[in-house]
């Protein structure tokens, strides 16, 4: 198992995704059970939740681990939802991936960058909104009881409204920097694969030839898991900034 990379800053952006890529949250009861695992296993740490956001079959969590105490949390989260969903689901095996992934975050400025990445997967996966998504850190940094301890980032902020600005000028980029780490080019056209024989679609190429709601269904559903807006366009033959457009909608 490869050691993880250390931060001298303390901050993780950290990924837990579903084995095989499988969905991980089928419902709301699911997302609540985890949320509600994950603040147990933080307890009696020193760990400090930043942002968080559950996406059907991956969570994406930025910490601040002051005392090394990241493995340990992420071993008993990961173990103990396992635990819930295969009992609830009746089924055995692996419900992760493997070992979580963490990417040290070394100044304030990527810090800022990775918290509003997290924050806006939803809605460049064309699952929801910043408004309307519910299972993520947003709505706690405008006010809402939550998991995340907003202080650290909302003090380098005139203001929650400044805050919120922030959040919503994206950079689809940045994006597309941070998703090459998880899905690889290789892996990017067999899951791509799976994709338009889930949908139904022929090959990846007919895609671009689809009528426009049904290509922007497909292409979401490529984002959704995993593929970035580049390795979208490759795979498609649909242009770069058409992909970012479908996917900002």
């Amino acid at each position: 198992m490869p050691n993880r990379r250390h931060s001298e800053s303390g901050f993780y952006h950290v990924m837990l995704r579903g084995n095989a890529r499988q969905v991980v949250f089928r419902d709301d009861e699911d997302r609540s059970k985890f949320v509600g695992i994950l603040d147990t296993a933080r307890r009696n740490t020193q760990l400090s939740l930043v942002a968080w956001c559950l996406m059907d079959n991956h969570v994406h969590l930025v910490f601040s681990d002051p005392k090394d105490e990241l493995s340990s949390v992420m071993h008993r989260l990961a173990l103990s939802y396992a635990r819930y969903f295969n009992r609830r689901y009746g089924r055995t095996g692996h419900v992760f991936e493997g070992r979580f992934k963490s990417l040290p975050i070394e100044t304030d400025e990527y810090l800022l960058q990775v918290v509003r990445y997290v924050m806006n997967n939803p809605v460049a996966a064309g699952i929801g909104t910043l408004d309307n998504y519910h299972w993520s850190s947003y709505p706690e940094y405008l006010g809402e009881i939550g998991l995340a301890d907003t202080g650290m980032i909302l003090d380098m902020f005139e203001s929650v409204e400044a805050f919120d600005r922030f959040c919503r000028d994206g950079t689809p980029q940045y994006d597309a920097q941070l998703e090459s780490d998880v899905v690889s080019d290789e892996q990017a056209p067999v899951l791509a694969g799976e994709v338009v024989q889930r949908l139904g679609i022929g090959r990846t190429s007919d895609i671009a030839g689809l009528p426009r709601g049904a290509r922007d269904v497909a292409v979401r559903e490529l984002r959704r898991t995993g593929l970035n807006a580049k390795q979208i366009a490759r795979v498609t033959g649909i242009s770069l900034p058409t992909v970012y457009r479908i996917l900002k909608k």
